[in-house]
């Protein structure tokens, strides 16, 4: 009987220090693929009558995001960088018109914001300019709603609010055009 425990236990053990090599094929260490820490040696192979997954894979019940980044699937939002094409391009430079902000003004304006991406941003800007709107207002409003749903909020109605991004969509677009 002790022989039987002391096998069981070597090749537990065997199992549980095997799983953190990476020798050539299966997840690398640290990114799982087994049942979590002392989770049982039910499938070790040793004879075991039965299995804690239940017949399922390995990862079955893990998120899909398991082994990405944490920022892929933590964060509500991610806002995209500005590139030097966006700075330096006609939309930009319509906004400093627009607003009188410089620059740098837009670019901390920008980052601030809940814009999601540049467009957004553009879109958001504009519609508050020429519907003499808080910008602040709107751009905060992003973090948490569309474009249409703040400018709502903010008492726009829903047709005028659709019409404003579309013609705010399209300024932007024809603002590049002459970069």
């Amino acid at each position: 009987m002790k022989v039987r425990v002391m096998v069981f236990v070597l090749a537990a053990a065997l199992a549980v220090w095997a799983q953190g090599r990476s020798g050539g094929g299966g997840h690398p260490s640290g990114t799982g693929g087994g049942p979590p820490s002392g989770a049982g040696m039910g499938n070790s192979g040793m004879g075991s009558s039965h299995s804690d997954t239940g017949g399922r894979p390995a990862d079955a019940g893990r998120p899909a995001d398991a082994g990405k980044p944490a920022e892929t699937g933590s964060q509500a939002h991610t806002q995209q960088p500005l590139k030097d094409s966006q700075i330096h391009g006609g939309a930009f430079r319509m906004l400093e018109k627009k607003t009188g902000m410089s620059s740098a003004d837009l670019q901390a304006l920008y980052a601030s914001s809940g814009a999601k991406n540049f467009g957004q941003f553009v879109s958001a800007v504009v519609v508050s300019k020429n519907l003499n709107l808080d910008t602040n207002a709107v751009l905060d409003g992003l973090k948490t709603q569309s474009l249409g749903q703040t400018l709502q909020s903010l008492g726009v109605s829903p047709e005028d609010a659709k019409k404003e991004a579309a013609k705010a969509k399209k300024e932007a677009k024809q603002a590049n055009k002459g970069s």
